[in-house]
């Protein structure tokens, strides 16, 4: 009789079973909760089409993990190269309550999460050459442009 394993899951990028803890299966569980939190910040009916952007943005960096000719829009690409990262004050939005600016700043966080669970996962030999920069260097931009989406300090 087969005994069911939890300590173990299947990883769809590897194609193979690996650690249920592994860092690989935290990254996804980031992704999942940044985009939860963009479709929050949807349901604010607030700038939709610059949220709605970011949720596209987030879908191909995590799907070109998945299948490497999926990339940005030459255009996101481009505004995104231009994202800088700058410390603003976000005590003031949080303190009027603002759905829409929480559930940013939530999914910048998660975004960054992603990015940490995604580096120590490329150091497990199973994943060389899984992970390429490309995934990292646009969901850390991604990230910080999500940050100044929120604030309203948005390069235009």
């Amino acid at each position: 009789m087969d005994e069911e394993r939890y300590d173990q899951s299947y990883c769809e990028l590897t194609d193979s079973l690996i650690r249920a803890d592994h860092p690989f299966f935290f990254y996804l569980s980031e992704i999942q909760m940044a985009q939860a939190e963009l479709g929050k910040a949807i349901s604010s009916a607030i700038r939709l089409q610059e949220t709605r952007a970011i949720l596209d943005m987030l879908d191909a960096i995590n799907g070109h993990l998945f299948d490497p000719d999926e990339q940005l829009p030459d255009r996101d690409r481009k505004m995104l190269n231009h994202a800088e990262n700058v410390w603003l004050d976000v005590k003031q939005k949080l303190g009027q309550g603002d759905i829409r600016v929480a559930s940013l700043l939530t999914a910048s966080a998660h975004m960054r999460n992603a990015v940490s669970f995604l580096l120590i996962a490329r150091g497990d030999s199973e994943f060389k050459g899984k992970i390429n920069d490309y995934v990292i260097k646009y969901m850390t931009k991604l990230s910080i442009h999500t940050y100044r989406e929120a604030i309203g300090h948005v390069l235009l």
